[in-house]
C-alpha cells in the first residue's frame, strides 16, 4: 500500500513544495466553488420554475371565468368556434404565452390559439383543480379546470416558453466563471510571490548541494535568499567547512590504513598459496580414497562372491552331517560379518561425498522390523537375554521407503544393545509420533539393560570411528561406523536419533534407549485389518514381563478371552478347570526344565499348547512329544494369528518353482570361481550358461551368434571390471553392434562389486538394464531372469497369428501402411508380421531407455537410440514414426554436429519432441494390435 501512495505522489509530483501548496490551496477551493456553484444554480432554477408557475397561475386565473362562459356557449352553440377563438386571442397579448386552448376533461381540445395551435396538447386527468407543470416540446403547460356549468367538463390549457428560465441560468453560469476566473488570477498571484519567496531559494540550495562533491567541499555557498532561508543558507555552508576538515582527517588515515592493509594481503597472499597446496593435496588424497574404496569394494566383494556362492550351493547338498553344517554356518556368519563390515566401510564413504540416495518402495512395517529381530535373535538367545517387540495398534501395515535402510538402522541398534548387554532384556518400541494425510511420521526405540554409557563417552556416539571403550583390551568389537550411518541415514528420512539413559528416568533401572524417528509415506487407501477371535480362550504364562505384557496388549486387540497366570502354581491349578477345545490356547515359555514342564501340563490338559522361546532353543522333538507348537521370540502378531487360527506355519518355505528351460544366458566375468559359481546357480534353475573370460570374448561370442543367425541369449550377467576391456565398454560395443541388426536387443545385466553412489544410474546411462550387486543370491537371480525373460516366455506361447481381424482400409495408412509393409518384406506376409511385433515389442524398452536418457541429460547415447528406433521403422510401413524419429534424430544430432552445449531451449525442445514421439508410437501400438489379433 505504502509503494502504490508512493507512486501516486510520484506520478502528481506531490512531494515536492510547489507541488503541496497547489494542492493546499486548489484543492480546497474547488471543493467550495463546485459546492457553491451547485448551489447557485439549484436555487437559481428552482426561483425560476417559481417565477413560472406563479405567472402561469396568475394568467390562469385572470381568464378563468372567460374560458368558463366561452366553454358554455361552445356547448350550447357548437358553430360559435370562430367566435370564441376570436375572444381567446386576447390571451396571446400575455408574457412568454406560446399557445393556449380549451380542451374537455378526455383530452380532446374543443378550441386553441396560438403558435401552432393545432399541435397535440397532452391528455389531462386529474382531480385536482390546478394542473402543472408538464414538460412538453422544451416548453411548460398548466392547467386549470373550469368549473362545471356545463354537461361535459371541461380545462383551461395554456404553454409557456421556457427561454427565459433557460436565459436566467445562463446568465448564473456566466457569472460563477467570471468569479472562478478572477479567483484563479488572485491566487496564481500569490503562487508567484510565494514561489520566489521562499520555493526558489529552496531550489537553490538543493542544486547547491548536488553540485557538491569531496573535491569542492571548501568552496564557498552563495547566499542570495532573506529571512529564514539565509540563515539556513549560512548554517550549511558551515557545516560543509567541517566537513571538509573531517574528510581531510580521514583520508589520511585511510591511506594510513590502506598501507597497513597491503601488508597484510601481502602475508595472507603467502599463507594462501600454502593453504592451495595443502588443499590440493586434500583432494587428491580424497580422490585416492575414493578410487581405493572403489578398487577395494570390487577385489573384497569379488572374492566373497565365490565364497558365498559355494557356501549356499554346500549348503543345499544333502549329504552334510552334524559337523560339516556347523563348519560350513560358521563360514557363512564370518562372510557375512565381513560383508557388513565392507558395506559399513562404504556407505559411510557414500554419505561422506554425499550422494548416499534413499530409495522408495512399498514394503510391510512390521515385517521389515521382525526381520531385522529374527536375524538377531540367535546372538540373543547364546546370551540368554530376552528381547520383546511391541507394534503399536494404530501403526500401518505398510509405508512407502526404502526398507534396507531401515533394517540398517534398526540392526545397527539391536546389535549394538545385544553386543553391550551381558544378561537382562532388550525391548524394541514402535509408535505413532505424527499422523498426516498421506505420510506419517514414526518413533522407534530400543531400550536395554546393559552396560550403558558413560558421561564423557555420550558425546562421541554418534561420530564416524569413535566406541564407548576403544582401549586395547576393550570386550566389544566393531568399526564403530554404525551409529554414525545411522544418524546420516536417519537425517536422510528426516527424522532425528537421539540417546537417553535408563537411570535418568527411573534410578532402579539399567542400561540405556537408542530412539530414532522416520518419516514415511502412506498410502491412504489402505484398510487397517480387523481381527475378531472373541471366540478364542488363551491361557498364558510368561517370565518375561515384557514379553507378557505385549502378549497381552495383542490378544485385547483381538479381543481374546484372555487369562493370565501369575505362577506356575496358579497356572496349574487354572489347567485342572480348563476345557479342552480347538478355541482353547494355553501358551507357557521355554525355561530350564521345559519337558517337565510340559509333562506336568499334558497331565491336566490335553488342548491346545504353544510354546514361546528361540528358535534355536526349542527342541522340535520334544514339541512333537508333547504335541506342542512353538511360538518364537520375539513374539510376532502374524505368527500370533497363525497360532490362534490352527494355521500350519511353514518356517522354511522354499522359493516359488522357476523353471529356465530354454534360456541361454552369457555370463562375463574375469574371475573364474565367480563363473562356476553362477553357473552352479543357473544350473539349479535349468538355465543354460555360456562363459566368457573378457569383454572380447563376450563381443566375439554375440557377433558369431548374430552372424550365424543363431537364436541370441536370453540375457548377458556382465562384470564392471574386467581387465583390457571393461563391462561398460563392452556393453557400448554389444549395443553399437545391434545397431547394425535390426530388431535385435540383448538385456544386459551388471554384475558388480562396486557399492559406491548413483553406480545404477551410471550403468543404466551406457546402456546396461539393470543393475545388481555382489555377492549373488538365488533369489536376486530368479527375480532377474523372471523380469527379463518373461517377454521370451511370452512368445513362445503365442499362437499363430490371424491377419483378417481388421480390414486395412480402417487403419491410417500414415500410422500403418500394411501394403508398404508387405513390400519391404518381400511379400511375405508372415515375414512382415514378424518384424511388425519385434518392432512393436521394443517400443517400452526403447521410451524407457530414451526418457532415462534425456533425465541424465546423455544426448549422444540418445541419438543413438533413435538411429536404432529409426533403423527398425525403415523396415515396417509406419511412415509417420518412421518421420517423426528421423526428425528428432536430426535434430539431437546438431548438438553433436555444433559441438556446443544443450541449454534451456534445447531440453524443452527435446521433451516435446519426446511428447510427439510417444503419441506417436502409441498410435502405430493401437493399429499393430488390429493386425496381431491372434
Amino acid at each position: 500500500m505504502a509503494k502504490i501512495k508512493k507512486s501516486i505522489l510520484q506520478r502528481l509530483q506531490l512531494n515536492h513544495a510547489y507541488g503541496q501548496l497547489v494542492a493546499l490551496i486548489f484543492i480546497p477551493i474547488a471543493i467550495i466553488a463546485a459546492v457553491g456553484s451547485t448551489l447557485v444554480i439549484q436555487e437559481t432554477s428552482s426561483s425560476a420554475r417559481s417565477q413560472q408557475r406563479n405567472t402561469a397561475t396568475a394568467i390562469l386565473y385572470r381568464y378563468q371565468r372567460t374560458a368558463e362562459l366561452l366553454a358554455y356557449t361552445l356547448e350550447k352553440d357548437p358553430t360559435s368556434v370562430a367566435k370564441v377563438q376570436h375572444i381567446l386571442t386576447r390571451m396571446q397579448s400575455e408574457t412568454d404565452l406560446q399557445r393556449a386552448s380549451i380542451a374537455s376533461n378526455i383530452g380532446k381540445t374543443i378550441v386553441s390559439i396560438g403558435y401552432q395551435a393545432q399541435r397535440e396538447w397532452p391528455q389531462i386527468q386529474s382531480h385536482s383543480r390546478f394542473v402543472g407543470p408538464i414538460h412538453i416540446h422544451h416548453n411548460t403547460v398548466y392547467a386549470i379546470k373550469l368549473k362545471p356549468e356545463t354537461t361535459t367538463p371541461a380545462w383551461l390549457v395554456i404553454e409557456l416558453d421556457n427561454k427565459p428560465v433557460e436565459l436566467a441560468h445562463y446568465r448564473v453560469l456566466m457569472v460563477l466563471m467570471a468569479t472562478v476566473f478572477i479567483t484563479l488570477l488572485l491566487l496564481m498571484m500569490c503562487l508567484n510571490f510565494y514561489t520566489r519567496r521562499w520555493i526558489a531559494p529552496l531550489y537553490e540550495i538543493r542544486m547547491q548541494l548536488q553540485r557538491l562533491n569531496a573535491d569542492n567541499l571548501d568552496q564557498p555557498v552563495e547566499i542570495n535568499s532573506s529571512g529564514e532561508l539565509r540563515l539556513l543558507q549560512k548554517d550549511i555552508a558551515n557545516v560543509l567547512k567541517r566537513l571538509h576538515h573531517s574528510f581531510l582527517e580521514l583520508r589520511d588515515h585511510t591511506e594510513q590504513t590502506e598501507d597497513d592493509l597491503r601488508r597484510t594481503l601481502d602475508t595472507l597472499e603467502v599463507q594462501n598459496i600454502t593453504y592451495r597446496q595443502a588443499r590440493d593435496q586434500a583432494i587428491s588424497a580424497n580422490q585416492s580414497k575414493s578410487v581405493f574404496l572403489a578398487n577395494i569394494s570390487h577385489e573384497l566383494r569379488t572374492p566373497l562372491n565365490s565364497i558365498d556362492g559355494f557356501i549356499h550351493l554346500m549348503l543345499r547338498q544333502n549329504n552334510l552331517n552334524t559337523e560339516q553344517n556347523l563348519y560350513i554356518q560358521t563360514i557363512r556368519k564370518s562372510s557375512a560379518h565381513l560383508l557388513a563390515l565392507i558395506n559399513d566401510v562404504l556407505d559411510f564413504s557414500k554419505i561422506d561425498a554425499g550422494k548416499l540416495e534413499l530409495e522408495t518402495a512399498p514394503f510391510e512395517l512390521e515385517g521389515a522390523m521382525f526381520d531385522a529381530m529374527d536375524m538377531l535373535s540367535p546372538l540373543a538367545a547364546q546370551k540368554n537375554i530376552n528381547i520383546a517387540f511391541y507394534f503399536a495398534y494404530d501403526l500401518p501395515q505398510q509405508v512407502i521407503g526404502d526398507v534396507l535402510r531401515f533394517k540398517q538402522i534398526l540392526t545397527n541398534l539391536i546389535s549394538n544393545a545385544i553386543k553391550f548387554t551381558p544378561e537382562g532384556e532388550i525391548i524394541v518400541r514402535a509408535r505413532m509420533e505424527h499422523d498426516d494425510i498421506g505420510a506419517c511420521s514414526i518413533h522407534f526405540s530400543v531400550q536395554d539393560s546393559g552396560i550403558g554409557v558413560h558421561g564423557n563417552d555420550r558425546k562421541k556416539l554418534f561420530e564416524s570411528f569413535s566406541q564407548g571403550d576403544a582401549s586395547v583390551t576393550r570386550q566389544f568389537g566393531g568399526t564403530g561406523l554404525g551409529l554414525a550411518i545411522s544418524k546420516q541415514l536417519v537425517q536422510l528420512m528426516h527424522g532425528q536419533i537421539g540417546f537417553e539413559d535408563n537411570q535418568e528416568r527411573a534410578p532402579t533401572e539399567k542400561g540405556s534407549t537408542f530412539w530414532f524417528s522416520a518419516k514415511f509415506l502412506v498410502d491412504e487407501t489402505q484398510e487397517p485389518l480387523q481381527f475378531n477371535y472373541s471366540h478364542v480362550h488363551a491361557v498364558s504364562f510368561l517370565s518375561h514381563p515384557a514379553s507378557a505384557n505385549v502378549l497381552r496388549h495383542y490378544l485385547e486387540n483381538y479381543q481374546v478371552q484372555h487369562t493370565e497366570a501369575v505362577s506356575l502354581l496358579d497356572l496349574f491349578s487354572r489347567l485342572n478347570n480348563l476345557e479342552s477345545s480347538e478355541h482353547t490356547w494355553v501358551i507357557v515359555d521355554h525355561g530350564s526344565d521345559t519337558r517337565a514342564l510340559l509333562k506336568e501340563i499334558r497331565s491336566r490338559y490335553q488342548g491346545n499348547l504353544a510354546v514361546y522361546g528361540y528358535q534355536m532353543s526349542v527342541d522340535p522333538n520334544m514339541l512333537s512329544e508333547f504335541r506342542a507348537k512353538s511360538l518364537y521370540q520375539p513374539l510376532s502378531r502374524n505368527a500370533l494369528l497363525q497360532l490362534l487360527s490352527n494355521q500350519i506355519d511353514f518356517e522354511n518355505e522354499q522359493l516359488q518353482s522357476f523353471d529356465g528351460q530354454g534360456l541361454h544366458v552369457l555370463a562375463v566375468d574375469d574371475h573364474l570361481p565367480n563363473l562356476i559359481v553362477l553357473e552352479a546357480l543357473l544350473g539349479e534353475l535349468n538355465v543354460k550358461m555360456t562363459k566368457a573370460l573378457s569383454g572380447q570374448d563376450a563381443i566375439t561370442l554375440v557377433q558369431q551368434q548374430l552372424e550365424q543367425k543363431q537364436k541370441p541369449f536370453d540375457l548377458i550377467f556382465m562384470d564392471i571390471q574386467m581387465p583390457v576391456m571393461s563391462g561398460i565398454d563392452t556393453t557400448r560395443a554389444i549395443r553399437s553392434l545391434e545397431s547394425t541388426f535390426d530388431n535385435i536387443r540383448f538385456p544386459i545385466i551388471a554384475l558388480t562389486a562396486h557399492a559406491l553412489a548413483d553406480e545404477k544410474q551410471k550403468l543404466l546411462a551406457v546402456g546396461m538394464d539393470d543393475y545388481v550387486s555382489k555377492p549373488i543370491q538365488i533369489e536376486q537371480l530368479i527375480q532377474i531372469l523372471t523380469q527379463w525373460s518373461k517377454q521370451q516366455f511370452e512368445n513362445q506361447k503365442n499362437l499363430p497369428l490371424n491377419t483378417n481381424k481388421t480390414p486395412t482400409a480402417e487403419i491410417d495408412p500414415e500410422i500403418l501402411d500394411w501394403q508398404l509393409s508387405l513390400k519391404l518384406a518381400a511379400n511375405k506376409e508372415d515375414l512382415a508380421l514378424d518384424l511388425l511385433k519385434m518392432l512393436v515389442e521394443s517400443f517400452k524398452t526403447e521410451l524407457h531407455e530414451m526418457q532415462q536418457l534425456i533425465e541424465l541429460e546423455d544426448f549422444p547415447q540418445l541419438e543413438h537410440v533413435l538411429h536404432r528406433l529409426y533403423g527398425a521403422t525403415r523396415y515396417v510401413g509406419t511412415p509417420k514414426l518412421q518421420q517423426v524419429t528421423g526428425e528428432f534424430e536430426q535434430f539431437v544430432s546438431l548438438l553433436r554436429k555444433e559441438q556446443r552445449r544443450a541449454d534451456d531451449a534445447f531440453i524443452k525442445n527435446v521433451l516435446n519432441r519426446f511428447d510427439d514421439l510417444t503419441l506417436v508410437i502409441s498410435r502405430t501400438k493401437e493399429a499393430a494390435q488390429s493386425r496381431l489379433i491372434p
